[in-house]
């Protein structure tokens, strides 16, 4: 069974106090805590509403954006729309275009071909909008980095409006308009949002309208961007979430046929593992214009078309991933042996699923790991990192190794001739080296409280739903028990097993979806066990959702 370490939390006085002057338990307050909620916020964050948004003029240069693109509308200019090939690039176009479809004679929507022409702004972008007379180009979910790009568009006399939320490598963006609360002169109040919750925020600046009929795009948009769920980014999703489950958007309906879920019982799960990757597939495996197309189109029949042909786009996805990981991961048995990072490349591996594999692999072998496949001499690499390594800040010491990179702290994209391999692969490993410690690459299983069974109630699990959504950075409340013993076998359910388990006080049903915790339960006779609180909805009684098991008395 794989190692785990457990970092439980202990309560503390302070949750106490939380807990009168909140009127809220102390496990709730607690836990609060643990998500580094400050007092300050704890009432915003239990209560917020749409309302608590803040405005989309405190964002850096809209308003000269906003004023661009109305005076580009008087002059009759022709205006290049770009985004990215995921769903936050997709979704971003799509809520732009709630304001763009009123003026189609205008505006033209384009994004690049992941395989053909790579990531964001490129060269053939530039000349693209020059051939077709575009005088205004606006970019989302891309060109934040994209300084040479940006200056030949502006030799052209392409102005460009840059709305994007990556980390900026130089702050010298020459951009006409440059939207990122990331800016380091940026003063917007928070700076973790989505691309697609930017788009938003630019049209709310455009109509002067609250524009909620949007908020169902931006929920996919903040799910599989894997944005921090805290600030707006959860208020955007809560609100996005009702929107979904009503929403009339022939994508979102036809989506809901396709992947077999009932519309009004969306949750972030169904967004973020079986609407997401049916989107993203497109862009993987041919083109994510056909992605777009389906959010832009209003006839259902041809939507539903759209739909079943990305069903199609996500099995050969997934075919053309378990290939690519199978290959690499006997490169890995070969090569990577006691290294600090994974760098595991191959000749035309498609690059549509690179971060996918490279995901993967991160979750297996524990290790920064980074995924190139190389078209003779050049070479486009996805990476995913673990919770004790910052990519970028990894990628920053690398970077004369490097032709490109750019991303966040836990996911990367980089592009490297084959001649520099070598020298990257010695300077990630010496990096990371240097900024770790041996149990950092040890998985580590974050706990909010140890309970008793007696502390565990149905009135605990309703209001732990307060904390929902739940995902990056504000994960499902996490428990441990000890001490536990089984007072049934385990029995086979639906999609796991059932068990009744005691701490000598109280008997409680738990479920078990993992395989090697099912076995040491059904060994064991005294263990430990971790696990996230849920409602049986037959009984009305608490669940346990059993995550990890230790037998009783290791303490790792």
């Amino acid at each position: 069974m794989k190692r785990r370490i457990w970092k439980i939390k202990e309560l503390n006085h302070k949750a106490r106090s939380l807990s009168e002057e909140y009127n809220i338990s102390i496990y709730l307050s607690q836990i609060l805590l643990n998500r580094n909620i400050t007092t300050a916020q704890i009432n915003s964050f239990l209560n917020d509403s749409f309302k608590s948004l803040h405005s989309p003029l405190l964002l850096p240069d809209i308003e000269k954006a906003v004023l661009r693109v109305k005076k580009a509308i008087e002059r009759k200019e022709k205006i290049l729309v770009v985004g990215d090939y995921d769903v936050d690039g997709v979704t971003s176009l799509a809520i732009f275009n709630e304001f763009a479809k009123e003026h189609n004679d205008l505006f033209s929507f384009y994004i690049p071909h992941r395989v053909n022409e790579g990531y964001g702004l490129n060269t053939d972008v530039i000349e693209k909008a020059k051939s077709e007379g575009r005088t205004l180009m606006i970019a989302f979910d891309c060109g934040t980095n994209s300084l040479k790009e940006v200056e030949l568009a502006q030799s052209y006399g392409i102005d460009t409006i840059v709305v994007d939320h990556h980390h900026p490598n130089e702050e010298l963006n020459n951009a006409y308009a440059f939207i990122n609360p990331k800016r380091s002169l940026s003063s917007y109040p928070f700076k973790d949002l989505s691309a697609g919750a930017l788009s938003f925020k630019f049209l709310q600046a455009l109509t002067q309208k609250d524009c909620a009929d949007a908020l169902d795009l931006v929920a996919l948009s903040v799910v599989c961007d894997v944005v921090p769920l805290k600030g707006e980014n959860r208020i955007l999703l809560k609100e996005g979430l009702k929107a979904l489950k009503v929403s009339k958007r022939p994508a979102i309906e036809a989506l809901c046929k396709i992947a077999k879920i009932k519309q009004e019982n969306i949750s972030a799960f169904h967004i973020g593992f079986i609407l997401g990757p049916r989107i993203n597939a497109s862009g993987r495996v041919a083109s994510a214009i056909d992605s777009l197309e389906m959010f832009l189109c209003k006839d259902s029949k041809k939507v539903a078309s759209i739909a079943a042909k990305l069903q199609e786009y996500n099995l050969k996805r997934k075919a053309i991933e378990m290939d690519i990981l199978k290959e690499a991961e006997e490169k890995i048995d070969q090569e990577n042996s006691g290294e600090y990072a994974i760098v595991v490349s191959g000749d035309n591996w498609h690059s549509g699923v690179l971060g996918i594999v490279a995901s993967r692999l991160a979750d297996k072998y524990y290790r920064p790991s980074f995924v190139i496949s190389f078209d003779e001499t050049c070479g486009r690499g996805s990476a995913r990192s673990i919770h004790s390594v910052h990519l970028i800040e990894a990628l920053n010491e690398c970077a004369s190794s490097l032709s490109a990179y750019g991303g966040h702290k836990k996911a990367a994209g980089l592009e490297i001739f084959r001649e520099g391999l070598d020298e990257f692969k010695q300077k990630i490993n010496e990096y990371i080296k240097n900024n770790t410690k041996p149990a950092d690459f040890i998985p580590v299983l974050d706990v909010d409280l140890k309970l008793k069974f007696t502390d565990i109630s149905t009135a605990l699990v309703d209001e732990l739903a307060r904390l929902e959504p739940f995902g990056e950075e504000n994960p499902k409340p996490m428990f441990v028990s000890c001490g536990i013993c089984k007072k049934s076998k385990p029995r086979k359910i639906k999609s796991g097993y059932s068990v009744w388990l005691t701490d000598g006080d109280k008997t409680l049903e738990g479920a078990i979806y993992d395989k090697e915790v099912l076995g040491v339960i059904e060994y064991a006779d005294n263990f430990d066990i971790a696990y996230s609180l849920d409602k049986n909805g037959l009984y009305n009684e608490p669940l346990l959702v059993i995550r990890d098991v230790r037998l009783s008395g290791d303490k790792v």
